[in-house]
């Protein structure tokens, strides 16, 4: 009977029967999308009850519109110069004329001789172009040759001028050599500012050294440069995002303000590129520098023996051994002399660090130079050393240009550097160790010529050499560009495609519209580019637009220590996304499960306060690479609540208290995390493997069905027991070659946080199968997670999609109405419901996660079979 009942339903094949036909397999997978809601008829209860308030009291209250003008936020001058009253302008003259002819001039550099052919040349022409090879003396002199030239005509108080770097130490170098150059102090004539530092001349009109990020954000505040008279934009051959905005928006403040010199300057720029873009003046300057001796690995006398791998060098990673074995080689065969190693990032200066003080060489100074490091111990490179150590640094192309560090006699350079990539296939960034271009690799070869002659040794072959492109490729072409585009919604009110085809190279159209996609799905960008009330405060923001939503809604969500924190420790995607060392992402992961269970982000987060607290200093077994650390985060956390000051989400009048009202509720974190992101996870629990299921497969898929794997050094990575199937997360890393993905950061969140702060539509629909037991429930789709569909009872769903729709509303009004002039008033009501309204979200939220935050060691131990 049982045979002819296979027969008859076409259940056996040859002589096996068949358990699941393809409609039975594609059911059986597909139903793992679903994921269940309930709620405890208290809790409707309490839901209900204040939606009723909202219907018959609030909501007529907040439909008031504030035009922009309204909001009432002040914006620091970036760069405000002290300035002296009327009385002391002519005394001022009197005194910088003097100063001037009694100055030492520097007369051993190559600009000295085109001096006066600059000046001419800039007196004749708005803009004006230098390419002056290295060592000419370009980045110390210009500025002063023309401050001088105001102070001999008595009218140096009339002369204010910028100078932009494109990195902290190289601005903090310069304007303590210009200084002593003067026989000052900086913050007389000569000042900088830096993120976390600044010393401001006292004199007014003045030479201040900034970098880019500084220049940009006096723009926003004085979009004219009313004060200033000349901006030196320096090292422009690195074509930075911020580089080129700059220049963009520096183009635009000259054609209607005759009174600015522009003044451009490079070793290795493409000259006919600038030339086109600025129809400009330009000014060629020889370079002042020793002979370097360059070498490939190729005819490296070490190397000459060894076998070289014949695959592509380039794609091989970080040769440590042979960067090792060349450092003993220089110290051992070479007259003494400080060696510095060019490496892509700072796991790997980290990373080659350990590895050099566990070799048995002795009197070794090894110093970091990354923009992590600290600026007292950037300067730190600078120092002299005695006779018997050498000088070590290990530096990523922070060193490339624009410092000089006198006792560099030899350079290792690793020809390659850590990048973010846009994939234009699949919409997506990633971050790539690729190969620099040729002009980076002869800079990198001079910094051992500064002083003296000196040696290079470049970790490629000399065919390899040959074939690399002649200039960089500029960040616009190659980076995602959402960041820019809210940048240039500050200065313009161009669509973001007219704005970029103005820039002096045009992005793709394809990767302009993904940004403006991404940010419009972010709710920053309206359906007409314009910036939401949401935007108008992510504008603030020095973060990435995702990172900046989160510390927005933070304010609102009063949690803001805990997300600033985190935004801190993950705003350096880069540097983030690397590890070297697969035993200490073991160990990363064991310390962390100490913390926290099932979060990253909450473990990371009980981490760093320890930190802070002093608890425990040796939380990752490295120490001195944390605590280092410690002091940037603090100043990066300062910056960014100044940001947040500064959007006026939150007046700085507000104490502490009401700010982190529910920073403890870890489910809220991670929930303010996912509205941020909309990032998300599901998990399948089995899957379908040669004609069986297969249990405990843990197959991972993000919400755009993308398949991923976790980091092993996630708190989540090989987990058997899963409290909840959905993960949140902020990163992942791409692999072109692997054509993987890895998620570097998880927290399991529960079905209602995603509900709830899930930023898309939802559509509710009836239950296709129509049994008894699902004809009460329904399904909620959410736009943009595909990976994802929620079910629950009819009269759930319409209370909390009813208490989504309330919440929202109330958020956009904050946004729209914080800090507005003249609506303070009569508001009583409102903010009495939006206190009930927060409480009673961080009660649903945390008695949805009591399985999640209350996971044990047993927890995780594997599941008897």
């Amino acid at each position: 009977m049982c045979l002819d009942w296979l027969f008859k339903n076409k259940r056996i094949k040859g002589v096996k029967p068949i358990l699941y036909t393809s409609q039975d397999i594609n059911y059986l997978l597909e139903s793992q999308q679903y994921i269940n809601i309930s709620l405890e008829s208290q809790l409707k209860n309490e839901i209900q009850l204040l939606i009723d308030v909202f219907n018959n009291k609030i909501s007529s209250e907040i439909v008031t519109k504030v035009s922009e003008d309204d909001l009432k936020v002040d914006v620091e001058d970036s760069i405000s110069l002290d300035t002296n009253s009327i009385n002391h302008i002519n005394i001022y003259n009197h005194n910088m004329k003097n100063h001037y002819r009694q100055r030492k001039i520097c007369r051993d550099l190559p600009i000295l001789q085109y001096k006066y052919d600059i000046l001419n040349k800039l007196q004749n022409n708005q803009i004006l172009l230098i390419k002056g090879n290295t060592g000419c003396g370009k980045s110390t002199q210009v500025p002063q040759y023309i401050i001088d030239a105001h102070a001999e005509e008595s009218m140096g108080s009339e002369c204010n001028i910028l100078i932009s770097e494109p990195r902290r130490v190289v601005a903090l170098s310069l304007a303590n050599t210009v200084a002593n150059e003067r026989g000052e102090k900086p913050g007389d004539v000569v000042g900088y500012h830096v993120r976390f530092d600044k010393v401001l001349p006292q004199m007014g009109r003045s030479i201040l050294y900034c970098t880019q990020g500084i220049l940009l954000r006096r723009l926003e505040s004085d979009p004219t440069l009313k004060r200033v008279t000349h901006v030196i934009i320096d090292e422009v051959h690195e074509r930075s995002i911020q580089t080129d905005l700059t220049l963009k928006l520096l183009k635009d403040v000259l054609k209607h303000n005759s009174h600015i010199k522009l003044i451009i300057m490079s070793a290795t720029l493409n000259t006919e590129l600038f030339k086109k873009y600025f129809s400009c003046e330009i000014c060629e300057v020889p370079g002042k520098t020793y002979p370097v001796n360059m070498h490939f690995i190729d005819d490296i006398d070490i190397f000459k023996r060894q076998s070289l791998n014949q695959n592509n060098l380039l794609e091989m990673g970080v040769p440590f051994d042979k960067i090792v074995d060349l450092i003993q080689w220089i110290i051992r065969t070479k007259p003494p002399g400080g060696i510095l190693c060019f490496l892509p990032g700072w796991h790997e200066i980290s990373y080659l660090h350990k590895l050099l003080q566990s070799t048995e060489m002795d009197n070794l100074l090894i110093l970091p130079l990354h923009s992590k490091v600290t600026n007292k111990n950037q300067k730190a490179v600078f120092d002299p050393v005695p006779n018997n150590i050498t000088k070590i640094i290990l530096a990523t192309d922070i060193a490339e240009s624009g410092i000089t560090i006198v006792d560099i006699s030899y350079v290792i350079d690793t020809a390659v550097k850590r990048e973010i990539q846009w994939d234009n296939n699949k919409s997506l960034s990633s971050v790539n160790i690729t190969g620099i271009s040729q002009t980076n690799i002869l800079q990198r070869k001079g910094r051992a010529g500064r002083v003296k002659c000196g040696e290079s040794f470049h970790l490629i072959t000399r065919k390899e050499y040959n074939e690399l492109e002649k200039f960089p490729k500029p960040d616009i072409l190659k980076i995602p560009l959402e960041q820019t585009i809210i940048i240039s919604k500050i200065h313009s009110k161009k669509k973001a495609k007219d704005f970029m085809n103005e820039m002096i190279e045009v992005p793709d159209n394809t990767v302009i519209n993904c940004a403006v996609h991404n940010l419009q799905k972010l709710n920053i960008l309206d359906k007409d580019e314009n910036l939401t009330n949401l935007g108008k405060r992510v504008k603030h923001m020095s973060l990435t637009p995702k990172l900046s939503k989160a510390v927005i809604l933070s304010g609102i969500f009063q949690c803001v220590d805990p997300i600033l924190s985190l935004t801190c420790m993950f705003s350096d995607w880069i540097n983030y996304t690397v590890s070297l060392d697969g035993n200490h992402n073991v160990l990363y992961k064991d310390i962390k499960l100490q913390h926290h269970k099932t979060s990253d982000h909450i473990a990371e987060l009980k981490y760093f306060k320890e930190l802070i607290n002093n608890k425990n200093s040796l939380f990752y077994n490295v120490p001195k690479n944390s605590l280092k650390n410690l002091s940037s985060l603090k100043q990066l956390y300062t910056l960014h609540l100044d940001d947040l000051f500064r959007s006026g989400i939150i007046p700085s009048s507000l104490n502490v208290e009401y700010m982190n009202m529910y920073s403890k509720n870890n489910e809220l974190i991670r929930a303010v995390l996912f509205a941020a992101t909309n990032h998300l996870i599901k998990r399948n629990a089995y899957g379908y493997e040669k004609g069986y299921f297969t249990k405990y497969q843990n197959s991972l898929y993000t919400e755009s069905n993308e398949y991923v794997k976790l980091k092993s050094s996630s708190v989540n990575y090989g987990r058997q027991r899963w409290p909840s199937d959905i993960l949140t997360y902020l990163y992942t890393m791409s692999f072109v070659k692997r054509k993987s993905t890895l998620v570097l950061d998880t927290s399991i969140i529960s079905p209602l946080s995603v509900l709830l702060f899930s930023s898309g539509d939802v559509l509710c629909n009836k239950m296709q199968d129509d049994t008894s037991a699902n004809e009460e429930k329904v399904r909620l789709d959410i736009e943009n997670i595909e990976n994802l569909t929620l079910i629950c009872e009819k009269e759930t769903a319409h209370i909390l999609l009813t208490f989504r729709s309330i919440l929202w509303k109330m958020v956009e009004f904050q946004l729209e109405h914080a800090s507005a002039a003249n609506h303070e008033e009569n508001l009583e009501e409102v903010q009495s419901f939006q206190r009930k309204l927060m409480a009673l979200v961080a009660k649903l939220l945390h008695k949805s996660s009591e399985g999640i935050d209350d996971m044990t060691d047993d927890d995780l131990k594997p599941t008897e079979s």
